[in-house]
């Protein structure tokens, strides 16, 4: 829950080119790029928004890096979650698979209960699109995007905005947003 003059951390996770850069980038900055670069630590950018009673909200969005090998190094930039962002790529069975490994992540390194919603993103690429089964993360609020077609991008940060605060907020941020980038570093 906001407190007034604090900042709400919540994070973007997943497999690694599931698209996480891609929804902060389009959410944040209304840009999307074709061109793939893959995030190595964290991304970490700021956004406003106003609940209903006309204060500012403002949550710092963390992009971590969903590749396997930076696991070790994932793990420190949990603490402080309020709430994630689990992103999947509806062209890749796997990514979706994986999305019980990052709840169990998420859920080891926080150690406390946050809410999460499930974004299906790249809705846009209809013909490459495979059939998701079951899981047991369906128990999870869902939103399918498309950060390219900028599909429910939207919803999907608001979605989690307003579990996290327990309220209705309505998009604030009206100067351009810096995101600062943390690597990862061997040096422990």
């Amino acid at each position: 829950m906001e407190v007034e003059g604090t900042s709400i951390k919540v994070i973007l996770i997943g497999d690694g080119g599931a698209g996480k850069t891609s929804l902060v980038n389009q959410f944040v900055h209304r840009k999307f790029s074709s061109i793939y670069k893959t995030t190595i630590g964290v991304d970490i950018t700021p956004y406003h928004v106003l609940k209903e009673n006309g204060d500012t909200v403002r949550f710092v969005l963390w992009d971590m890096s969903g590749q396997t090998h930076f696991e070790r190094f994932r793990t420190r930039f949990y603490t402080g979650t309020s709430g994630a962002l689990i992103v999947y790529d509806l062209t890749n069975a796997t990514s979706f698979r994986n999305v019980q490994n990052w709840i169990k992540e998420c859920r080891d390194n926080c150690r406390r209960n946050i809410p999460y919603v499930l974004v299906g993103n790249k809705s846009d690429l209809v013909d490459l699109k495979v059939t998701q089964n079951h899981s047991p993360a369906a128990e999870y609020p869902t939103v399918i995007t498309s950060a390219k077609s900028n599909q429910n991008v939207d919803n999907a940060f608001f979605s989690l905005f307003e579990a996290v605060i327990g309220g209705s907020l309505e998009k604030k941020q009206d100067q351009p947003a810096k995101t600062t980038h943390i690597s990862y570093s061997s040096d422990d």
